[in-house]
């Protein structure tokens, strides 16, 4: 029995074939199609959403949102795969009407329509809400690392450029010694011009690697990325990479994005009102409750998000299922009306004053105020602030911690530069230096590595051995004098929803998980804040967009729009 056969390649046909044909009618090419003719391009504040009167006829907006839309979908990023889609695709030749523009149109696009794109994004979720897709009920907040276009070698620390520098120092003194031993000695395997232009390298590299130094110096910043600048050194799950912490919150009935936030930060610290703030006033709720992990642990950004109307259900590291938030104390006279509210402004003043709004009523209890003591020498050592570099890392080899207020670094007992590692929830600042301290064998500090801690108004902290040292000898002589500050605090118990803390692991990793993994969208293809989150809002509408499909199906989604 022969096989069966398909029509030839070369035949002509009088009538050609109808190419919605090709198209299934559940297909969900038919869904893009119908939701962006439906959408006002220039409100978004698309560029040419009207055609120019003159000239030559340029691409229509909506074909090539039509055609980003899609390649997300379908995950095919770039604008040469896309340029290619459309001359082989038919899916892609029935959206556009067989239309074929060059990648280069395709890529400007993308990138002169940074805003508006991310706009769209938004436009689909006010359909679904319109469509009661979305519960509105609570959601939940997590982040996840994206990587960016910056490699690890492109990425440089302050303690990386100080390693980095200190190697270019010996090399440069080597080449010199060798300069200075050319003429007296034979045999040698590089020739003067050789050990000059080496020379000139490593005298050229050590001056760009301290421009950059200087840079994070006066800047403040920790790193710089040469290649995406807004772009951060970070843990992830398969170790360090450079990219961005990206923040979603998830619905929790729809299981949709209900909104993002890109962010450079490693951690997820105080990232909550920030997050959920711009959710509410998308859901249009006087409240809303969210649940993140205990990566969120953080009591200041928690009291903010109360004074947003926003209840924060972190999980706590102990299990509890309270947690204690503190404002600090405003007395003032709160009406029934303010306790009644639920404005921003209203519950702060109630919250601050020592009262629980209504709104609040059995989530907060507790209303307690106390007195706070805070202790700060009134001896500050101005020595220390008179110092050149050089004195202070004199005075470091003494057994000292010295601190560099002016640069944000600190000279160890063995002459080495640790420089900030991070700001703890008790405000106390760590410096750490891994690369210098790692074949270390002295003992400044209890840690592995010469891990120390500084608040903002010390300078100068003496090793243990060095404390013992001075102890003993400054028996005698009084105690520097403290000045003690009181201030008063409202605390509250704040009382979390467990089923809601327990349910959060099921909607906040599914969402990641398709769209790394499904999607093949762990990575940005651009670079910068902006575009970058304008590709992610492309991943959030791919994502909601089959679930969409999955909850109502293609026919029904395209009778809703039109």
């Amino acid at each position: 029995m022969a096989y069966k056969k398909g029509s030839d390649r070369r035949q002509r046909v009088l009538f050609p074939d109808c190419i919605d044909e090709y198209v299934e009618a559940d297909a969900p090419v038919r869904l893009f199609d119908a939701f962006v003719d439906r959408l006002k391009m220039d409100e978004l504040g698309f560029i040419r959403s009207t055609p120019a009167e003159t000239g030559t006829p340029g691409y229509n907006p909506r074909d090539l949102l039509k055609l980003y839309i899609y390649g997300y979908f379908y995950q095919v990023r770039s604008s040469r795969k896309l340029a290619r889609e459309c001359k082989c695709n038919v899916e892609v030749m029935w959206l556009l009407g067989k239309l074929s523009p060059d990648f280069r149109t395709i890529s400007d696009f993308r990138k002169d329509n940074k805003e508006a794109i991310t706009k769209v994004y938004k436009e689909f979720n006010k359909f679904c809400m319109g469509l009661k897709l979305f519960s509105k009920s609570y959601i939940s907040i997590d982040g996840s690392k994206f990587k960016a276009v910056n490699a690890k070698d492109n990425n440089l620390t302050l303690s990386k450029l100080d390693d980095r520098i200190k190697r270019l120092d010996e090399h440069i003194s080597i080449y010199m010694e060798e300069l200075d031993a050319y003429d007296h000695e034979e045999g040698r395997k590089l020739s003067k011009d050789e050990i000059q232009r080496k020379l000139d390298v490593c005298k050229e590299r050590k001056e760009r690697y301290e421009g950059y130094r200087n840079q994070l110096e006066e800047s403040g910043e920790s790193q710089i990325s040469l290649t995406d600048t807004d772009s951060r050194l970070m843990k992830a799950n398969e170790g360090f990479c450079v990219g961005y912490n990206v923040q979603t919150a998830v619905d929790a009935e729809s299981h949709m994005i209900a909104g993002f936030q890109v962010t450079n930060n490693p951690t997820d610290h105080g990232q909550i009102t920030n997050v959920a703030s711009e959710i509410k006033a998308d859901y249009d709720v006087p409240v809303l409750e969210t649940t993140a992990d205990k990566g969120y642990e953080c009591p200041e950004d928690h009291a903010d998000a109360l004074a947003n109307g926003i209840i924060p259900n972190v999980i706590q590291r102990d299990g509890g299922c309270t947690e204690q938030v503190q404002f600090d104390y405003n007395e003032a006279t709160i009406t029934d009306e303010q306790k009644a509210s639920t404005k921003p402004e209203d519950l702060k003043a109630c919250l601050e004053a020592g009262v629980i709004p209504d709104v609040y009523e059995g989530i907060l209890t507790d209303a307690q105020t106390a007195e706070v003591k805070e202790f700060a020498t009134d001896v500050v050592d101005s020595a220390v602030l008179k110092m050149t570099p050089e004195q202070m890392r004199a005075k470091a080899l003494e057994g000292y911690f010295v601190r560099d207020a002016e640069r944000n670094l600190i000279y160890c007992p063995q002459g080495e530069i640790l420089r900030q590692k991070s700001i703890k929830r008790n405000g106390m600042i760590r410096y750490c230096n891994k690369l210098a301290c790692k074949k270390c064998k002295c003992k400044c500090t209890a840690q592995r590595f010469k891990e120390v801690d500084f608040n903002k108004d010390t300078l100068i902290k003496a090793t243990e051995a060095k404390r013992k040292q001075l102890k003993e000898e400054n028996k005698d002589k009084p105690k520097p004098p403290r000045t003690k500050v009181v201030k008063k605090v409202v605390r509250y118990v704040l009382h979390l929803d467990q089923n809601k803390m327990d349910n959060r692991k099921c909607l906040s990793e599914h969402p990641f998980g398709t769209m790394k993994r499904t999607l093949g969208q762990y990575y940005f293809l651009l670079k910068g804040f902006a575009k970058v989150s304008t590709e992610m809002g492309l991943f959030c509408l791919s994502y909601n967009l089959r679930r969409a499909i999955s909850l109502r199906g293609v026919p029904a989604l395209v009778a809703s729009l039109r």
